[in-house]
C-alpha cells in the first residue's frame, strides 16, 4: 500500500470552494468578513547627536546676540602684594624668591640674589613654573634698598 501525501491546505481549499453556505430557506450566507486587527503605533526611534560646535545657538527674540564684556569676578582677580626683604636663589638654577614668592619677570639690574629690595607683585597662582617653589608673582614694580 502506497501513501500519498497532500498537503492540508490544499484540502481544505478544495472542500471549501466546492461548497457554498446556504442559509435554511436556501438563501446564500453573506460572505465572511475579514477583520483587520489594529496594530498599535509604534514611535520611531528619536536619534540624539551632540551639538555642532560650530554652529552657534539662536538667541530667543528681544534678546541681543552680541557678547557683553563681563566684569572679572574676586576669584579671576589676580592679588597684589607689596613685600619687602632680601632675594634669595631657589633650588633650581634661575629662580629667584621673596617671601615665599616666586619672581617670575625678574629684572637682572635691580632683582637679583642677596639685594634688599621692597616689591609690588601680582600674585599669579595660575601660572606653572619648573622652580618648585614659591607662589608665582609677577613684579609690577621694584625699588632697591
Amino acid at each position: 500500500m502506497r501513501r500519498v501525501s497532500v498537503p492540508l491546505a490544499i484540502v481544505l481549499t478544495a472542500a471549501l470552494a466546492g461548497c457554498s453556505a446556504t442559509r435554511e430557506g436556501g438563501d446564500p450566507l453573506p460572505a465572511p468578513s475579514v477583520s483587520t486587527a489594529t496594530v498599535p503605533a509604534v514611535p520611531s526611534p528619536t536619534l540624539t547627536f551632540p551639538p555642532d560646535p560650530t554652529v552657534q545657538p539662536t538667541p530667543p527674540p528681544g534678546r541681543d546676540p552680541s557678547p557683553r564684556p563681563t566684569k572679572p569676578s574676586g576669584a579671576n582677580t589676580p592679588k597684589v602684594v607689596s613685600v619687602t626683604g632680601t632675594v634669595t636663589e631657589g633650588v633650581e638654577p634661575g629662580c629667584l624668591l621673596l617671601d615665599n614668592y616666586l619672581l617670575i619677570n625678574a629684572p637682572t639690574s635691580l632683582v637679583y640674589a642677596g639685594v634688599k629690595v621692597r616689591l609690588t607683585l601680582e600674585v599669579r597662582s595660575d601660572l606653572v613654573s619648573t622652580c618648585q617653589q614659591g607662589t608665582p608673582a609677577m613684579i609690577t614694580s621694584a625699588q632697591r634698598l
